[in-house]
């Protein structure tokens, strides 16, 4: 199949560096280039309408929820915070039981499914989804230029950036080792193929701006973190930015609101064992909140100024049928179907995303990351490796240790919400890092050469699997509503290259 050669072509290209050692840097660039192009094919060629990708002057909506953003962008600018959406047009929107009876209502009126997921309140219908996309990046964008920016364009640049960060940390935190530069290329792959970012791309709305947002801002909060702890030993302005960073990704993900004290307790406390003085750390416990206070009144007004209260997002009086409140048996089940569940095969792209159900909030087609990155297993490492890199390299230890809690809350929380794919890239992203850097760990650990050469074969074997499944899924006929409408036949051509044999 042209899929197995694509990924030969990838493991090939992987081992240039051992032949000409000097250009390895730009190897590494290649490999970067190529994964993003992928992504310009995934974000716009091979999915989506040409004219749904490019900021124009009129608002492009899709269903469900494309660039809806830009609807609050247009109520803003009047001074507005509902949708300016004339509900005397949608006469069921006043039957009894909206809320729970909205997906029947739907069914009797079509029209009605544009509003999908928005909230209903006192006769206005506002956006669910937090403001701080609306605040970054749709507001200025359309005062700058009176264009206004679509979903599918601001989901490629934030995916882009998300990778090249995560990227990023993986450089930095693994351990050099010379020998195995080849697998340098293979981790960027891995990366860029198997940290659900494809998925992301795939569908962009209003969904994934928030997501691919608030992933975005918690990296930047990771770097900020990562400077202080190299440079400036956590300056006033650059603490003062991570509290602001990490307080506007709650306007996008509320429950990233989780990541506040757990940033805010690494800085007292390496704060406090550097200088061992109680006000220093005070100081920068202050200088941290402000930022946070600030954006929190911000987000609290927005919510109270809608639905009269400053802890209501409008989960409450959302238009669809999740009213149910998840269970500690949601909990479970979703934990079983988001690690263990495993893919369906389908004879037309070999494996298909297996259906999940159960949960009382949200139920998709799933497959559990221990089949879509084997390597997690490595997880078991992480105590050793936290005791041993202590000695060695106290920055590394704090980094590591703050991405695993971020891995432990993203994972507690996302199994409450539900079985849903591209929640998986909350937490994906930093474990295929996470995993990575154990190898890298593990490896160096390895004495005798017969060792080194399994752990190699063991790793290749693994980038092959990985790659070729993630990539199978993503074009697996459970995701063919996501081509675009006008395109019906860039999806079975695209299958049919990919897993002709």
């Amino acid at each position: 199949m042209n899929l197995f050669f694509i990924i030969l072509f990838l493991f090939c290209f992987s081992f240039i560096p051992k032949i000409f050692p000097k250009y390895n840097k730009y190897f590494v660039f290649l490999s970067i280039l190529l994964v993003l192009s992928c992504y310009f094919s995934l974000s716009k060629n091979f999915f989506h309408l040409e004219k749904e990708f490019y900021p124009s002057q009129q608002i492009q909506v899709y269903t469900p929820l494309g660039n809806y953003y830009n609807f609050l962008v247009k109520s803003l600018k009047r001074h507005k915070l509902y949708l300016l959406i004339d509900c005397e047009k949608y006469p069921k929107l006043k039957s009894p039981g909206i809320y729970k009876n909205y997906e029947k209502y739907t069914y009797e009126d079509n029209n009605l499914m544009p509003l999908f997921d928005t909230s209903l309140y006192k006769g206005k219908i506002y956006l669910y989804f937090g403001i701080t996309p609306v605040l970054l990046f749709y507001l200025p964008f359309n005062l700058i230029t009176d264009l206004y920016l679509t979903d599918k364009f601001l989901v490629f640049v934030l995916s882009c950036i998300s990778f090249l960060l995560l990227v990023f940390f993986f450089f930095k935190l693994k351990k050099r080792q010379p020998s195995a530069e080849n697998f340098d290329i293979l981790s960027i792959f891995l990366i860029g193929f198997c940290s659900i970012l494809p998925f992301i791309l795939i569908r962009s709305c209003i969904y994934e701006v928030a997501i691919i947002t608030a992933n975005v801002l918690l990296l930047l909060s990771f770097a900020v973190f990562y400077y202080n702890l190299l440079y400036s030993k956590f300056s006033y302005f650059f603490v003062f930015l991570l509290g602001l960073l990490l307080s506007f990704s709650v306007g996008a993900r509320p429950h990233y609101v989780l990541f506040i004290p757990v940033f805010l307790s690494a800085v007292i406390w390496i704060k406090y064992n550097e200088t061992k003085n109680i006000k220093t750390s005070l100081k920068h416990t202050i200088i941290f909140l402000i930022p946070c206070i600030f954006v929190g009144l911000i987000i609290a007004g927005y919510n109270y100024l809608r639905f009269d209260s400053i802890f209501e997002f409008g989960w409450k009086y959302q238009l669809n049928y999740y009213h149910e409140n998840p269970s500690l048996k949601d909990f479970f089940l979703a934990l079983k179907y988001n690690i263990f569940s495993f893919p369906n095969i389908n004879e037309k792209t070999v494996f298909s995303l297996a259906q999940s159900n159960g949960h009382s909030v949200g139920n998709e087609f799933v497959t559990g990351i221990i089949w879509t990155f084997p390597l997690i297993f490595l997880f078991v490492f992480i105590p050793k490796f936290l005791k041993d890199i202590f000695k060695e390299n106290k920055n590394i230890f704090y980094v590591v240790v703050l991405m695993t809690v971020v891995v432990m809350i993203n994972i507690f929380v996302i199994s409450f919400v539900g079985m849903v794919i591209r929640f998986f890239f909350e937490y994906m992203s930093f474990i295929v890092v996470l995993s990575l850097i154990l190898f890298y760990y593990v490896y160096t650990k390895l004495n005798t050469n017969f060792l080194k050469k399994t752990a190699e074969i063991f790793f290749i074997l693994i980038f092959v699997y990985s790659v070729f499944i993630n990539i199978s899924l993503l074009f697996c006929e459970n995701n063919s509503k996501f081509y675009a409408p006008s395109s019906r036949d860039n999806y079975p051509k695209t299958v049919q290259f990919l897993f002709k044999k």
